[in-house]
């Protein structure tokens, strides 16, 4: 299945319960994480794995070994929702959204093909329309595997956790979410999401390269504009240490206050799972 990253279950959770729990998973390229919580927003299961790639074994492939093994996963919950973390997506504004013209908004790119779908995601109070790239395999092996579960893009999970947090305060604010050697960026004013895309990196220099040319595009000062960060980083990384010689103030978001965490989960660091916390936030 993949070298195990976290696997983090609360006494509390009952696989005869499941049929009132909720579960939430991240599908990657390379990784798979989810997580199960109940009707009172205790989160009761974190778990994610890195798969061990072949050259010549499929992302389906590997979720199909995941979820042949994980008796977590097979499980029946009261809702599923389902993330794909594919990084192509453009955000068309919602009164010039055409659903009949989905593949049209990539006709300038070359990132489809012949086994890419089109869908799209709505946000309740944000007037645009996330419409993503996906491969057609992977859906139709999500939906085989979950039938009643929503699937939504990375990205408007993301929007929408950051947004919280972002309409809290005035002024410019920076957001970063880093996993699997990919960081989608968010620059809001206020509540107002201004910027928002994704780059894959190999370096640290890769990293802060894309970072500083949104300080550099929207005229911000890396000086007075913090940066928080979300996603698999730690102070002590080689990440962390650089993103800090070209930024001043650099801070790790905290979990939504609406999800409570028990006596396992001491000492998890909560910005590790935002993205997968945010999930609850798609409609």
């Amino acid at each position: 299945m993949g070298r195990i990253n976290q696997d983090i279950s609360e006494y509390a959770f009952s696989e005869k319960s499941t049929l009132s729990y909720e579960l939430n998973v991240l599908v990657g390229a390379n990784s798979i994480y989810y997580m199960v919580n109940d009707a009172q927003f205790n989160v009761l299961a974190i778990k994610s794995a890195h798969f061990d790639h072949k050259k010549e074994t499929s992302i389906v492939a590997n979720l199909k070994e995941t979820f042949f093994e994980d008796r977590i996963l097979k499980e029946p919950y009261l809702a599923t929702k389902i993330v794909f973390t594919t990084p192509h997506f453009t955000l068309v504004p919602a009164k010039f959204y055409n659903d009949d013209k989905r593949k049209t908004y990539f006709q300038n790119l070359t990132i489809a093909s012949e086994n890419s779908v089109f869908e799209c995601d709505s946000f309740k109070d944000i007037e645009f329309k996330n419409v993503y790239v996906v491969e057609k395999q992977l859906v139709e092996f999500t939906k085989t595997i979950f039938p009643e579960a929503k699937c939504h893009n990375v990205f408007t999970a993301l929007i929408q956790g950051y947004r919280k947090i972002a309409e809290q305060k005035s002024g410019h604010q920076l957001f970063a979410n880093i996993r699997d050697n990919q960081i989608q960026i968010f620059f809001f004013d206020g509540k107002d999401l201004i910027f928002a895309n994704g780059y894959r990196f190999v370096t640290p220099q890769d990293l802060i390269y894309f970072v500083m040319m949104v300080y550099e595009q929207f005229k911000l000062n890396p000086e007075n504009i913090p940066l928080s960060i979300s996603g698999s980083l730690t102070e002590d990384s080689d990440i962390f240490r650089f993103i800090y010689r070209y930024i001043r103030f650099v801070n790790f978001v905290s979990a939504p206050s609406y999800f409570h965490f028990g006596q396992q989960f001491t000492g998890v660091p909560q910005h590790f799972y935002f993205d997968l916390f945010s999930v609850k936030l798609c409609e």
